[in-house]
């Protein structure tokens, strides 16, 4: 279920997971000062990403949205999944130096302003800001600090390596956190009730670490195996180009004339491909370009897991490869797993 958008900034649409939606609701039933500090949580993790976004929007790197998930914080999801080192490098740190600089700020606010409500809001945004940029910083998959600590090791390794040895790392971590929790937990005195949660706080970390670091150590070993495997083996030519400002019957006759079920045409400076299963938009179209979707563009020399990382990132099922700038044919989500997968099969044999 895609999350329902609440605005854009920098070009970059922002998304409210469905998750959040659930955590406000609830807050906002439970004690409106408790959803007051939710939403400025939200708004801490909110710059966080921005500083994500636009640090790659400055390397050229194009974000596709800022997902906000509440409790765990936010993603910034980046269209490139391949990044050389330094920017990746950069990227990452943003995030973290972002909310350290911030936690500061409201700290000195604190000292500044005098005792009462406001202050309270202040100290809450401190410590909130403070506590998102030393767990960002923190080297396991799936923080910025195990993207930060990945593209220090590329110096000497290779990505793969690089990345083998973060997970590693990664997992030596979760099993510290855990034991150190547990060995914590029974050495205090303290309510059964505030162990307990202390407990399945620290769980819960461990298991969206465990994800993190799982999801990176498979795309790793699935891009090493296809590392010499790029878009160009699965392009599609089977579509046909329309002018956008083509009226539905000449997009019609000219499915019918060439037996192409696949249509692409232009909105700008981005191709895209031509929606004929959303009925609402059909009732409602005059041209082509009314019923049209922006595709991701990926170039020829694009690697095969690389293009599917972009597509489940867009939520797509469709993209267009281009070589020089000009549409060299498409790539689907379906034909880039199972070509994936039929690889990774051949070669094991």
């Amino acid at each position: 279920m895609q999350s329902p958008k609440i605005g854009r900034l920098f070009g970059v649409d922002i998304e409210l997971h469905w998750l959040s939606v659930l955590f406000l609701l609830l807050f906002l039933l439970v004690s409106p000062y408790l959803f007051l500090l939710m939403l400025l949580l939200l708004a801490a993790v909110l710059l966080h990403e921005l500083a994500h976004s636009i640090t790659s929007l400055h390397h050229r790197v194009k974000v596709s949205k800022i997902i906000l998930i509440l409790p765990i914080g936010g993603l910034s999801v980046l269209d490139d999944t391949n990044l050389k080192p330094d920017v990746e490098f950069k990227i990452a740190v943003a995030g973290p130096l972002m909310s350290i600089f911030l936690g500061l700020l409201f700290g000195f606010f604190v000292v500044f302003t005098p005792p009462g409500i406001l202050t309270q809001i202040f100290q809450f945004m401190f410590e909130i800001n403070i506590l998102l940029g030393i767990l960002n910083l923190l080297p396991a998959f799936p923080t910025d600090g195990g993207r930060v600590f990945r593209s220090y090791l590329e110096r000497k390794y290779s990505k793969y390596k690089a990345t083998m040895l973060t997970v590693k790392l990664s997992k030596a971590i979760m099993y510290a956190l855990i034991v150190g929790t547990l060995a914590y937990v029974l050495s205090i005195k303290a309510t059964f009730y505030y162990k307990e949660t202390l407990f399945i706080i620290s769980l819960f970390t461990v298991f969206i670490l465990y994800g993190g670091a799982e999801s990176e150590e498979q795309n790793a070993e699935l891009r090493e195996e296809t590392k010499h495997l790029t878009v160009k083996s699965v392009i599609s030519k089977n579509f046909l180009y329309i002018s956008p400002d083509s009226n539905l019957s000449v997009l019609y006759n000219k499915i019918k004339r060439e037996k192409k079920h696949i249509a692409v045409t232009k909105i700008g400076n981005t191709y895209a491909y031509i929606n004929l299963f959303d009925k609402k938009k059909l009732a409602s179209a005059k041209k082509v370009q009314d019923i049209a979707v922006e595709m991701p563009e990926l170039k020829e020399t694009t690697n095969v897991v690389d293009a599917l990382n972009v597509l489940e990132n867009r939520e797509m099922g469709i993209a267009a490869v281009t070589k020089g700038g000009k549409l060299a044919g498409l790539v689907t989500a379906q034909h880039l797993e199972a070509f994936i997968t039929l690889h990774a099969l051949q070669k094991r044999k």
